[in-house]
């Protein structure tokens, strides 16, 4: 996009060229490393894993259960400050208790009041840190500052890098937006892989696979023991699935 600006002093018309593209980012949950440590966290988790599911097996109560459970960790995050917001709200009632110190002596009410925000903030901060360390990939962070701006940048670096501005097609049309793309990729890679058909199986698989005795124990139910050695290994910072629970809730 090109705008025209105002000629200031040149008899020539300055332009601005804008280019960009949209593409549309899908809503993945993602649990946050701090939330066990937040307020509110355990009983909103208690309240909804607690309800009721019309399932038959384990394995529908157990993808019910998660689902109904992220839908409210959803709501709940609406509910609690922003980092940010709730930092520089906390400093700037630091600056005014500070300017009272310097005209007469805080109460001890205001003293206790400044202590407890204080810690507060402290609080804020590592909540924060604990939010771009897992937004970063980068493990160099735990030996320097961890919440920079050069962090913040580091993170969002990936969604930069495979950011891809315009595409050519085969008759040299410049593509821009976001669905021709997608339609590009899809029929490129459409002609490279070929259209699935139903082959004609000549074989006899009974006579090429051979069967094997003792193999019952792989069809056996997990125990409790097994269960609790593997999250005992498992990383908190990665996600076993795509539902976004990552290691740390299931260890909290």
């Amino acid at each position: 996009m090109v705008k025209p600006l105002a000629k200031a002093i040149s008899n020539h018309t300055p332009c601005v060229i804008s280019i960009e593209t949209s593409i549309p980012k899908c809503r993945l949950f993602r649990f946050e490393n701090y939330w066990p440590l937040h307020p509110g966290f355990k009983e909103t988790v208690q309240n909804s894993w607690n309800r009721h599911v019309r399932a038959n097996n384990s394995a529908l109560v157990l993808s019910a259960k998660l689902k109904r459970l992220r839908h409210d960790l959803k709501h709940w995050r609406r509910s609690i400050s922003k980092l940010s917001t709730a930092i520089e709200n906390c400093n700037k009632a630091l600056v005014e208790l500070d300017n009272i110190e310097d005209k007469r002596p805080l109460a001890r009410q205001e003293w206790n009041f400044r202590r407890i925000l204080k810690k507060h903030v402290l609080r804020l901060l590592d909540y924060k840190n604990k939010y771009w360390k897992k937004h970063c990939t980068y493990r160099w962070d735990k030996l320097g500052d961890e919440n920079t701006k050069k962090i913040h940048a580091r993170a969002m670096e990936r969604y930069r890098r495979n950011n891809i501005a315009v595409l050519t097609s085969q008759d040299g049309r410049p593509l821009d937006s976001h669905l021709e793309k997608a339609a590009a990729f899809h029929e490129a890679f459409k002609n490279r892989m070929g259209i699935a058909s139903q082959p004609d199986i000549c074989l006899n698989l009974a006579d090429l696979v051979q069967s094997v005795q003792g193999l019952d124990a792989l069809s056996s139910k997990f125990m409790h023991e097994e269960i609790d050695e593997v999250v005992k290994h498992m990383p908190v910072d990665k996600a076993p699935g795509p539902n976004g629970f990552n290691g740390m809730f299931l260890k909290s």
